[in-house]
């Protein structure tokens, strides 16, 4: 029976009535929790409603739990048949603490009519684990390799499910050794204290923003340079943190960023390979300008009749397609090439010659692809057209292959003129490096000379353990710039011959008559020896010679640029070197 009837009883003439009632069991119609929180999470209390039979809340939560029946009740009780608090038609379970493993509540009632459940009520309790944080750290992903005094704006990111402690950004250098201060001539400025001692390279951080145990999300950004940072030209790895409140949480960290901080001449020799690479990438779409010039002249020599066939039809698509193509590459190269000048134009070591010689590449460059190319696309793409006559087509043909050749001349113009500015830059360059490491040998005698006192008279297996690990951390930055100095010769090398210039086949032949590399190679055999009055005069002496090239080489550029010919340049190139003098130590 589903509704109220009525049942009746007859016996002769009397009869009786009974009404029937249909009721059913008490059945749950929900349940929900009163929560609260774990202390750390500083939290105000809350309520958890059940969802599909369970309730979830933090775990390390205490829960007063309300179970609704369908009816009013008279009494409940829990599995193990302990009486439970029972209100109206809701049962009141309190203290209940959520631990690390989900449980089950499970009990019985009965309503004010004396009916009993069907079966026991379960409720279920799912522990939500407070897990750890997320963090990313974006930014500067055109940016890795930058100058020292070059800002880079990071975006950082964090996330967590309950609450954030606070965000913020950590940085780690290489073990680093010189402190950076270099003019604008390649000379060490004053140093600071201690700047000469060797030491790991530098660690920080800053914090960001600051979180609430309610707040879920931060963001925030930071602005890296690294010489607000004191950080010299190295490997930066940066990575983001942040932390939530759990007990014994640690910070969570993001994927790190590596950042190539360069220095002016490591800035201008980047610089300088990748005009490099346009320019050979120039190089190669010539070439394949060239082959299609070829194409569209075997495709004029036609017989009368066979241009409008379909195979030529189709080669002439193929000539619109492609220089479709090579328009688009153009433009991408053209936009590298801006892209390149402005990070240039951030580098004052870079020769302002050069520069200029690079902007007007890159003037000469623009007009091209919405030119001469642009129309060379349209005229072969009309010659393929169905509409057009043998004559037009060929007409079409001739047209566009003019064009396409005078996009082709205006692209080894550029190309030629893009390679003058490389060359321009890369003289620039040595001048650069060669000033650079007679600063990285100053910084060694200077680090010696702050030991020398501390380690006289004594041999390397007397020294203190720190003081040995110190000289020991010397003879490897010595050992590192004997190599630049080796790469500075090859680079030469391969200079000179392609430019022809006296000037640098007579710096590289005196070069390598002085053989610097290998009285490098002894000096740090001396201080690996702490023989150390000697090789602080050795040091000082080789800066000085490295000084003295750049100054051959500067000079020249100076003179060729004021117009005093090949004679005045020869005539700098080969002054007299000096020779080392040095008594033993």
């Amino acid at each position: 029976m589903q509704q109220a009837d009525s049942l009746e009883f007859f016996a002769g003439d009397a009869v009786r009535r009974l009404n029937i009632i249909p009721k059913g069991r008490p059945s749950l119609l929900g349940a929900e929790a009163g929560v609260a929180y774990p202390a750390y999470m500083a939290r105000a209390n809350g309520r958890e409603a059940m969802r599909a039979g369970v309730i979830s809340a933090p775990e390390g939560s205490t829960l007063t739990l309300k179970v609704s029946a369908s009816q009013h009740l008279q009494s409940a009780e829990d599995a193990q048949g302990h009486p439970l608090r029972v209100e109206g038609s809701n049962v009141i379970i309190p203290n209940i603490l959520l631990e690390k493993e989900p449980r089950e509540i499970e009990l019985d009632w009965m309503d004010s009519d004396g009916l009993a459940a069907s079966r026991p009520v379960k409720i279920q309790l799912e522990p939500i684990e407070d897990k750890q944080p997320s963090i990313y750290l974006r930014g500067g992903e055109n940016d890795r390799y930058v100058l020292e005094d070059t800002s880079i704006e990071l975006e950082v990111e964090a996330a967590d499910d309950f609450g954030l402690r606070e965000m913020g950004v950590e940085w780690q250098g290489e073990k680093s050794f010189y402190d950076g201060n270099e003019d604008e001539n390649g000379a060490s400025a004053p140093k600071p204290a201690g700047a000469d001692k060797p030491a790991p390279g530098l660690r920080g951080e800053k914090v960001l923003a600051d979180g609430q145990p309610t707040q879920t999300g931060l963001k925030g950004t930071f602005l890296f340079q690294a010489r607000a940072l004191k950080l010299s030209p190295q490997r930066v790895v940066i990575r983001g943190f942040t932390q939530d409140y759990k007990p014994g949480g640690k910070r969570v960290y993001s994927e790190p960023m590596i950042i190539f901080v360069l220095s002016k001449s490591e800035h201008a020799q980047m610089i300088r390979n990748e005009l490099e690479r346009i320019t050979s990438d120039l190089e190669g779409m010539i070439r394949r300008m060239d082959a299609m010039a070829d194409e569209a002249k075997r495709l004029k020599g036609m017989e009368n009749g066979k241009l409008k066939d379909a195979e030529s039809q189709e080669r002439l698509h193929a000539l619109a397609d492609e220089e479709q193509a090579n328009r688009r590459e153009l433009g991408d190269l053209l936009n590298r090439s801006e892209s390149l000048f402005k990070e240039a134009s951030r580098n004052s070591q870079i020769d302002p010659a050069g520069m200029k010689e690079f902007m007007k590449g890159i003037s000469m460059l623009k007009p091209i692809p919405d030119g001469s190319m642009k129309m060379a696309q349209k005229l072969f793409r009309d010659s393929a057209s169905e509409s057009r006559s043998e004559q037009e087509s060929r007409k079409d043909l001739d047209d566009g292959e003019n064009s396409h050749s005078e996009a082709t001349q205006a692209l080894k113009d550029t190309m030629n003129q893009l390679s003058k500015s490389a060359q321009d830059m890369e003289a620039s360059t040595f001048v650069a490096r060669l000033r650079q490491a007679a600063s990285k040998e100053d910084s060694i005698a200077h680090a010696l000379a702050g030991q020398i006192n501390t380690i006289a008279g004594m041999t390397m297996e007397e020294l203190d353990p720190s003081t040995r690990r110190e000289m020991e951390t010397i003879a490897t930055l010595q050992n590192a710039s004997t190599q630049d100095i080796g790469w500075i010769l090859e680079d030469l090398s391969y200079y000179k011959s392609r430019t022809g210039e006296r000037i640098y086949s007579d710096l590289y032949n005196q070069m390598n008559a002085f053989s610097l590399r290998e009285k490098l190679d002894l000096v740090h055999g001396n201080i690996l020896n702490a023989i150390t009055a000697r090789s602080i005069d050795e040091s000082r002496l080789y800066a000085s010679t490295l000084r003295h090239w750049a100054k051959l080489i500067d000079d020249y550029k100076k003179s060729r640029r004021g117009g005093g010919g090949e004679e005045a340049a020869g005539e700098a190139a080969s002054p007299p070197f000096p020779t080392p003098s040095l008594n033993s130590c």
